[in-house]
């Protein structure tokens, strides 16, 4: 009663108070004319909004001490209305509410109206969905939802999210949806969608509530991200390369930012220096304190080019360590340097068969003179000198032994560079090979040759598929090294023995042996044992029986433990 109460009456809105047991205390007048009845003493929530339970709002808000506000349309008249509901403390702690209530303007209306709304929805670049928060039901689908599903309006709704996306328990996913909006507000997650033929295409799903005038909804906005998924699978498809290329690599691989740290180290650099991300690449691979004086990364930074230089240095066990460093720079979208990959290779190898090889030359060289040296020698005595007969054949013998032997140097050069070049054998036939360990034992057999040659071979061996020039030219390498590096008076032993479908023609001596680590390392090209008192040699006969063996299908290996002597064993297939 009282001015309070003309207050009321005076406003031109709808004004109720409702207690906490969500029953009406009172109802202005006009609140009564637009009602029809007086509803004190109802319940509010059945009375105004048609509900069985309280409305949410007035649960999370306003009986718990906030004031809320907002827009809803009447679920009868379909008017939107301004409803601010404005909570009272009562004495024993409680909360009441007051209502304000009042139409809104017409622009607003417009705006809000359902028709007009749904337009608004219908055409935006986004699947949009209106949800039951109870059981995710669909309420209301845009214009591109229906054409990307391929389903019309009057199906899609009612359908549950899982008849079209992949949900594997749907009211359980549903409900752990609407926690995890409770807890966090809008809640992005990606999905797949299902179309009606069956197809599918990724989307990335904003979710969130929404108030749709007195009923609460769900809404989620889907974003066709297929595009992006496939650029992702591209990208992903490319690193994958990239990685396993760095990972096959036998090459030590860097990537340093412009700080010179280190921001990338593939596994065998990782395995050689250890994980150092984050670190300077300068105090961890030439343990300074700055960056080096030649730095290849410093001037790809400043130029943008590639460059390269050797790099000298020492192993942890003092072993000199060659390297090559490539630098090259990694460029950003905007064409501007952002880091630096750094390609380190190992060119020890390298560097050890160059000096092999420039040694080998000089062998080949010496080797070459030295039989020259001899028939231009004796050549010119037998000229210029009256000769006795007997000397004279003497020294006719030595000019055709050194003539042989350069002829031997010269056919291994020549055969080897044919093989290499992919000139195969020239006619395979069967050969027998215990006619051919005669003929070569008889051959070596002189009265200069200082060990004994035995054949341990039978005459019926079975004669194996080959080119018998190449053949006789192979085991001649091997009996060769066998005589150079047996002591005098050994025994050097020629024989076959079935393998399979293949037999194994084998060398051996009484020599010295032959280490194990070089083992792998005496079939390359101008390999010597580096042996302190050993017969020079030139690294091309065992080379050459490599590649006379794999010509033929075969191969060839070896044998040994220093001080108990070498066989080598030339496998070849048998003759059909």
């Amino acid at each position: 009663a009282g001015w309070p109460s003309a207050i009321v009456e005076a406003w031109d809105g709808l004004i109720y108070v409702g207690g906490p047991d969500y029953r009406i205390r009172f109802m202005n007048r006009r609140f009564i004319e637009t009602l029809g009845r007086d509803a004190t003493g109802e319940l509010c929530y059945r009375a105004l909004h048609g509900r069985d339970e309280p409305c949410p709002w007035c649960l999370a808000e306003v009986f718990a001490g906030k004031k809320s506000s907002g827009l809803f349309q009447h679920p009868v008249d379909g008017l939107w209305y301004h409803v601010t509901n404005v909570p009272l403390l009562l004495a024993d702690g409680s909360f009441a509410k007051i209502a304000f209530i009042r139409e809104a303007e017409e622009s607003e209306s417009q705006i809000k109206n359902l028709p007009v709304y749904r337009n608004i929805v219908d055409h935006l670049g986004d699947l949009i969905c209106f949800h039951d928060p109870d059981d995710g039901s669909l309420r209301y689908v845009n214009d591109l939802t229906c054409s990307s599903l391929d389903y019309t309006r009057e199906v899609l709704l009612g359908m549950h999210p899982a008849e079209f996306a992949d949900w594997p328990q749907p009211l359980r996913y549903w409900q752990k949806l609407m926690e995890r909006i409770d807890q966090q507000g809008t809640v992005v997650f990606e999905a797949r969608l299902r179309r009606r033929d069956g197809s599918t295409f990724d989307v990335e799903i904003k979710a969130n509530r929404l108030q749709a005038g007195l009923k609460p909804m769900v809404v989620t906005v889907a974003r066709d991200i297929s595009e992006r998924k496939r650029a992702e699978a591209r990208l992903i498809e490319e690193r994958n390369k990239v990685e396993a290329i760095m990972a096959a690599m036998g090459d030590g691989i860097t990537v340093i930012d412009r700080n010179y740290r280190i921001i990338y180290q593939n596994d065998i650099l990782i395995r050689r220096r250890g994980h150092h991300l984050g670190d300077f690449c300068y105090r961890i691979y030439a343990n300074r304190d700055q960056f080096c004086d030649e730095c290849q990364a410093r001037e790809s930074f400043t130029d943008g080019k590639v460059h390269c230089r050797p790099f000298d240095t020492t192993t942890p066990d003092g072993e000199p360590l060659y390297l090559e460093i490539t630098s090259c720079p990694l460029l950003d979208a905007s064409g501007e340097v952002m880091a630096c990959v750094e390609v380190v290779r190992d060119i020890t190898e390298r560097r050890r068969l160059e000096r092999s090889r420039e040694e080998a030359f000089s062998a080949v060289s010496h080797e070459m003179r030295t039989p020259l040296t001899a028939v231009i020698g004796f050549t010119q005595y037998l000229l210029e000198n009256p000769t006795p007969v007997e000397r004279q054949r003497e020294y006719l013998q030595l000019i055709e032994k050194e003539s042989e032997r350069l002829k031997r140097l010269i056919d291994n050069l020549l055969s080897l560079q044919r093989l290499r070049a992919g000139f195969g054998l020239n006619n395979p036939e069967p050969v027998l090979p215990y006619p051919l360990f005669l003929e070569l034992a008889e051959q070596y057999r002189t009265p200069l040759l200082k060990q004994q040659i035995d054949i341990d071979c039978s005459a019926d061996f079975p004669p194996v598929w080959a080119d018998s020039g190449k053949l006789r030219e192979a085991l001649s390498n091997l009996l060769d090294n066998a005589i150079k590096y047996s002591p005098e008076g050994g025994t050097i032993r020629l024989g076959a023995n079935l393998d399979g479908d293949a037999a194994n023609l084998w060398v051996k001596d009484q020599g010295r042996g032959i280490p194990e680590e070089e083992q792998k390392m005496i079939f390359k090209r101008f390999y010597r044992l580096e042996t302190r008192n050993g017969p020079p040699g030139t690294g091309l006969g065992l080379a050459l029986v490599k590649e006379i063996a794999q010509a033929h299908g075969g191969r060839v290996t070896v044998q040994s433990r220093p001080g108990e002597g070498t066989t080598f064993l030339l496998q070849l297939p048998l003759a059909p």
